[in-house]
């Protein structure tokens, strides 16, 4: 190449060697030699980079073996096209693959990736001709998803019903999952179609189903997501629950606002037979004949049941395992027969004043537990449920909607420290994270000046609703030297002097009520914010 070039410049042009220009310039390439060269070996190390999937909008085969995804899956999110030698070499990676912005994949480029084991997902295909419906249902992977599909001809729905990935297993095999969430409405002949695929079918977009076969084909399945179907005839209940292949431990994830009689019949003898793990994610309301005939050995959650019976407690008291996310009317009796066991979980307790309950509620429940809505408790209730930490070396669940607290014992358990996972273990890595994280009680509007003096003592931050402060409690929180952020809006001079002597950082964004003398005195503490 350098012959080339001096044989395109005539010999007039070639400079002086003893010019003193051409001399500096020499001297001048020395230098930049190196630099140049060392320049050139950043740019080829930077052509081996590590290359994000979501961020590149074009891939090459040689690029392949460079990309560095995030997570457990490769996502591309802006790669729009993909042609079938990017896809080959794409086929040997052993996570899913999943390409948010290929609308319309070619027949070759599905086909070369058919041997590609860990999933595939398309989520922007919105359509299917038969032939591009034939290369898809060619994948042999665990996992094929075209959740942007929002409906599927009889004729796409019998090619895609041959799809026949599975996952490979230590006791065998398990069929793949044709993911379908899109999809909301199905004909009588395209659900007969996919009533008959090989692959577990995932249809959690679908409002409506009628057909009894591909009930049945869902009902045999190890899960179950049906969220957005509201309502269904006995007849498809009875099709779907009691499926003649269903297996034991089915988890059933269920968008039902109502559960006949009949329906919840075929739903516990489907548990009593062979158990399972039952989550209703609209259910409202459990009639006491509709607990009786769902009573069974098997694990049941409920997102939005707020009310039960004495009676329907009694039959939902058999479920060997039980979350109850907004439950907040609920009787003692009903509570105390739940204190008895394990892992009856209420989550939406507002008021707790049934101490047995108390008394065993963080040592049988503490799995997954919260009380996040837990506005009131009594005294003789926050002492038993102080009891129960202190017996169990359990840490409180956080109490962030508490209003009012009178019980010093439990003010002790939670200035230790509150822990989103109480049965964390009390190694020191976790014990200085319990003492020194947040102690939320913004909702605290009402506590004794005992209560105060011990909650200033958690050693992190903390958040009290206080609407006043007394002069005892300005000055046991004047003493704290970690932040401090109050809700109160009045404050008495003699409360505020003691107060502008705080060591560590106070806010009082909603004080509205003091004297202009007070304010002053606050404002002198550099550590104190008060409202502009």
């Amino acid at each position: 190449m350098g012959d080339n070039r001096q044989e395109r410049i005539k010999p007039e042009k070639f400079p002086d060697p003893n010019n003193t220009h051409t001399m500096n310039r020499r001297r001048m390439s020395a230098i930049l030699m190196p630099a140049l060269l060392f320049t050139g070996l950043l740019v080829a190390a930077g052509g081996a980079e590590e290359i994000d999937p979501g961020k590149i909008t074009t891939l090459t085969v040689e690029q392949v073996q460079n990309l560095k995804p995030k997570g457990d899956s490769m996502r591309f999110g802006k790669l729009a096209e993909l042609t079938p030698e990017v896809a080959a070499a794409l086929a040997s990676q052993k996570m899913e693959l999943e390409f948010t912005a290929v609308e319309n994949p070619s027949v070759e480029a599905l086909k070369a990736l058919a041997g590609h084991k860990a999933g595939l997902s398309f989520p922007k295909i919105a359509g299917l001709s038969p032939g591009v419906a034939r290369a898809l249902a060619g994948y042999e992977g665990t996992r094929l998803s075209l959740n942007g599909l929002a409906t599927l001809s009889p004729e796409v729905a019998r090619v895609l019903a041959d799809y026949d990935g599975h996952v490979v297993l230590k006791n065998g095999k398990q069929p793949g999952s044709l993911a379908l969430d899109g999809v909301k409405e199905l004909s009588a002949e395209a659900a007969a179609a996919l009533a008959n695929s090989k692959a577990a079918l995932r249809l959690n977009g679908l409002t409506s189903l009628a057909s009894i076969p591909l009930a049945e084909k869902l009902g045999s399945q190890i899960e179950l997501r049906l969220q957005s179907l509201a309502a269904i005839s006995d007849e498809v209940a009875k099709a779907l629950f009691l499926s003649p292949k269903a297996p034991k431990g089915t988890g059933m994830s269920l968008g039902l606002k109502q559960l006949s009689v009949e329906a919840a019949k075929a739903l516990g003898e489907r548990g009593r037979t062979l158990g399972g793990h039952w989550v209703f994610h609209e259910l409202e309301t459990i009639p006491d004949e509709v607990a009786e005939a769902l009573s069974a050995r098997a694990a049941l959650r409920c997102w939005k049941v707020t009310k039960l019976s004495d009676r329907a407690a009694k039959a939902l008291n058999q479920f060997f395992h039980v979350h109850m996310y907004a439950l907040s009317d609920v009787s003692n009796e009903a509570l105390e027969m739940f204190s008895k066991r394990h892992t009856f979980i209420i989550h939406g307790l507002k008021k707790l004043d049934c101490v047995p309950f108390a008394a065993t509620l963080m040592s049988n429940n503490s799995d997954f537990l919260d009380l996040n809505q837990l506005e009131t408790i009594s005294d003789e209730a926050a002492a038993a449920l102080a009891m129960d930490c202190r017996r169990t070396k359990l840490s409180a669940v956080p109490l962030p909607s508490l209003k009012s607290l009178n019980s010093v014992a439990l003010a002790e358990v939670l200035a230790e420290g509150t822990l989103p996972d109480p049965r964390a273990p009390r190694g020191a890595a976790q014990e200085a994270r319990r003492r020194k994280g947040r102690l939320a009680l913004s909702k605290l509007e009402v506590a004794s000046d005992a209560v105060v003096r011990v909650l200033a003592t958690h050693e992190g931050p903390l958040s009290l609703g206080l609407k006043s402060l007394s002069v005892e409690a300005a000055k046991a929180l004047a003493q704290r030297e970690a932040e401090t952020a109050l809700g109160t809006q009045e404050l008495s001079d003699e409360a505020a002097r003691a107060l502008a002597e705080a060591k560590g950082r106070i806010s009082l964004p909603g004080l509205t009520k003091i004297s202009e003398a007070s304010a002053a005195a606050l404002r002198k503490n550099a550590g104190i914010s008060l409202p502009k």
